[in-house]
């Protein structure tokens, strides 16, 4: 039988993991605290080695990778305390004598599998919260994203003692043998598909897991919104990484009213992000390798004439107006700098295409309408609904992230990552003694039958 070329550090890591769940809460603070500190040590690293992989500006670097990850260690330092205290159950009368309670304990050894588009905020992001529930942790960063991943290698092996948390390289065969092993909680941020893969490689150990997928995220303009301020908005949200994000507007449901207007607006803030005359001097994120940037021409029908050759894998932003909504670019995710516009006459229209499609991590509303923003929440599911923004939800670390069905399972973020991470194991104190429980022990006695009687009607 072939041994798992990772087993010996997993077993290295699940003999310590009762040791560090056991440790005082301060002790996790202050791991979190170290990991705050050497975030802002290895800025500029973190700032080379991903414009290296897809030339991502050091701006958006800073907002869209540390940012968050330093903003969910302040808000988790700031409320483990609380989130990690016992929660007191109350009594049924008919358990008088017993007292319960909830604790949070850490689940074990956690594997996370982070994603290339954002690879730092989504390596140590989830393990903030690991560390905040007191598990051990392997991290597995994606390989199409290689500058980054050999920085985080170095990076938590000069923060953390390899019997907490280390970094795993590889690809795909990497990926295969560590799922093989029995972890006790598995953290995946990528694709649907692969996360079925995931799933079904979970279930083999009964380990549980968290899967934050994608998903077409739509955006529905009513005639009534404020289009410049729509346009701004959903601009930003689509190229901030090339629109390499799962949260990113995925397609436009404008109303016929506005949708010129709107499609106007799109393009001149397009400038903000790219402008064809600035030539390599632009706030904008190159497609990861050439296996995407192609996927995304042949979208095009490779009509994209302002394409920048000089520069490996840069895609130019591009707002398909009147686009169909039975096109190519309708039938998957589309993840990348391609925003096709749908014209639709009324609400019930937009909801049709809403359906065509499974749950997204996100539905965009833009209207000042009550009635329409509560027409668009009752009859849509996703992770999240926001109205008159695109994307800033994922900011606020106290709001739990995830999406629903093929947009994912479970939850992170603040104390639902924490959760997430979490056994919450019931405590159970009985007395010694006459207990109610043993009244209803055999034999069953007439009485027995009239205690039983009165707890189905009363209790």
């Amino acid at each position: 039988m072939e041994i798992n070329p990772y087993r010996a550090l997993f077993d290295k890591l699940n003999d310590n993991k009762f040791t560090v769940r056991n440790r005082k809460l301060k002790s996790r603070i202050s791991m979190l605290s170290l990991l705050e500190k050497a975030i802002h040590q290895h800025r500029k690293a973190f700032r080379d080695a991903l414009f290296e992989d897809f030339r991502k500006p050091h701006m958006e670097t800073d907002i869209t990778e540390l940012y968050v990850v330093l903003k969910e260690i302040r808000h988790t330092k700031a409320n483990l305390r609380n989130w990690a205290r016992s929660q007191n159950v109350a009594t049924p009368l008919a358990l008088l004598g017993t007292s319960s309670e909830v604790v949070y304990e850490a689940k074990g050894v956690c594997l996370i599998i982070s994603p290339w588009n954002y690879p730092v905020n989504l390596s140590l992001g989830p393990l903030v919260s690991a560390i905040a529930a007191g598990n051990v942790a392997i991290l597995k960063p994606s390989e199409m994203a290689p500058h980054t991943s050999a920085l985080l290698k170095k990076f938590v092996a000069a923060t953390f003692n390899e019997d907490e948390v280390v970094v795993v390289e590889g690809g795909k065969e990497v990926s295969e043998q560590l799922l093989d092993l029995p972890f006790d909680h598995i953290f995946f941020t990528g694709s649907p598909k692969i996360g079925s893969i995931v799933m079904r490689a979970a279930s083999k150990n009964l380990t549980s897991i968290t899967l934050e997928l994608g998903g077409k995220c739509p955006v529905y303009v009513h005639h009534d919104a404020a289009i410049k301020d729509a346009a701004a908005k959903i601009t930003a949200a689509k190229l901030v990484n090339a629109g390499q994000s799962c949260i990113a507007p995925d397609y436009i449901l404008a109303h016929t009213k506005i949708a010129d207007q709107l499609s106007s607006e799109l393009q001149k803030e397009t400038k903000n992000f790219f402008d064809p005359q600035k030539k390599g001097e632009n706030d904008y994120s190159s497609i990861v390798n050439s296996h995407h940037y192609n996927r995304l021409k042949q979208l095009l029908g490779n009509s994209n004439s302002n394409e920048n050759s000089d520069i490996s894998n840069l895609l130019p932003p591009v707002v398909v107006t009147d686009a169909n909504a039975n096109s190519e670019l309708m039938n998957e995710e589309i993840f990348g700098p391609i925003l096709p516009i749908i014209k639709i006459e009324n609400e019930q229209e937009a909801l049709k295409i809403i359906h065509k499609y499974e749950e997204s991590l996100a539905v965009y509303i833009f209207t000042g309408n009550k009635k329409t923003k509560e027409f668009f929440r009752e009859n849509t599911s996703s992770g999240s609904i926001c109205y008159n923004e695109c994307a800033v939800q994922f900011l606020n670390p106290a709001l739990p992230f995830g999406g629903i069905h093929g947009s994912g399972i479970g939850r992170s973020h603040g104390m639902a990552g924490f959760k997430s991470f979490s056994n919450e194991r019931v405590v159970f104190h009985q007395r010694v003694g006459l207990t109610s429980a043993k009244l209803l022990y055999p034999p069953y006695s007439n009485f027995k039958k009239i205690i039983v009687n009165l707890l189905l009607k009363y209790f």
